[in-house]
């Protein structure tokens, strides 16, 4: 018997408008790629926590959708036999080569194309693992999750947040929450994998975000730029900054603390072969 709530259908329904509004998604994180990449690669703790949690031997092939600059997919080269790293911006691939350089990297390939865009079989074969971190932002993600699943032979992760991470944030500058943001939180692909019969395990544990900015205006900008907050609210951002940035004593440097909660959604392809 079908599900009283289709979570595909709503996941359509509140990522709609998002996608009316960027024409092109890849573009905006171009424009915001070298920030992010600051931001994401300082964050070593939460990343270690989250890689903790994945089956990465020596002769595995692991398969990093929207992989962003490369935060999970610099450390699992250095584990792997080879990594392959997908994300519709060319900036943030431009960071992660950058990284690569940096960090003597020579084992990752990356695909500059939209996940829904890849072809299997003419893009790339199957990987033993297949993962991804905040990063399914896409206009079907029962077709996302499934393509995930043909891709792996072993494993399938899915990183997410556990409870609201940013929704009070623009709540508070905003007056409403985001509608598209909430989708985000693990609950609803686990629902959504129920549906689709793949029942997967979960894991949660507690992290830290850490962001670090030179001034008020400097974090005024940054929030504006990476979160989409309308000129009309900068007060309202600037107020809400002010209150919960912490002043470094010797630096007047500020920064940005928060502790969450991550969730590993992962499960293993021989016990879940049946997708309908």
């Amino acid at each position: 018997m079908a599900g009283i709530i289709n979570w595909n259908e709503l996941w359509k329904v509140m990522r709609s408008g998002y996608y009316r509004r960027s024409e092109n998604p890849g573009s905006r994180w171009d424009e915001r790629a070298r920030r992010f990449n600051e931001s994401a690669m300082r964050n070593r703790e939460r990343t270690e926590k989250q890689l903790a949690n994945l089956e990465l031997k020596p002769d595995y092939t692991v398969l990093d959708v929207g992989c962003g600059t490369g935060r999970l997919a610099i450390p699992i080269a250095k584990r792997v036999k080879a990594v392959t790293a997908v994300d519709q911006s060319t900036g943030m691939l431009a960071c992660l080569q950058e990284n690569m350089e940096r960090g003597g990297i020579t084992n990752i390939t990356s695909i500059n194309k939209r996940w829904e865009d890849v072809e299997l079989g003419v893009d790339l074969e199957q990987h033993d693992v297949v993962l991804s971190c905040n990063s399914l932002g896409v206009p079907d993600i029962q077709e996302a999750i499934e393509k995930m699943d043909a891709a792996s032979k072993r494993y399938v992760y899915i990183i997410s947040s556990a409870g609201r991470w940013m929704d009070g944030d623009m709540e508070a500058i905003l007056g409403r929450r985001s509608r598209s943001r909430g989708m985000m939180d693990y609950i609803f692909f686990c629902n959504l994998l129920h549906e689709i019969a793949i029942y997967a395990n979960v894991n949660i544990q507690d992290t830290e975000y850490e962001q670090h900015y030179d001034s008020l205006d400097d974090a005024v900008n940054r929030w504006k730029e990476m979160h989409d907050v309308p000129e009309d609210k900068e007060d309202a951002l600037r107020a809400y900054l002010s209150g919960i940035l912490i002043t470094d004593s010797e630096t007047g440097a500020l920064s940005f603390k928060r502790k969450s909660k991550s969730a590993t959604i992962w499960w293993q392809k021989n016990e879940n072969t049946d997708l309908r």
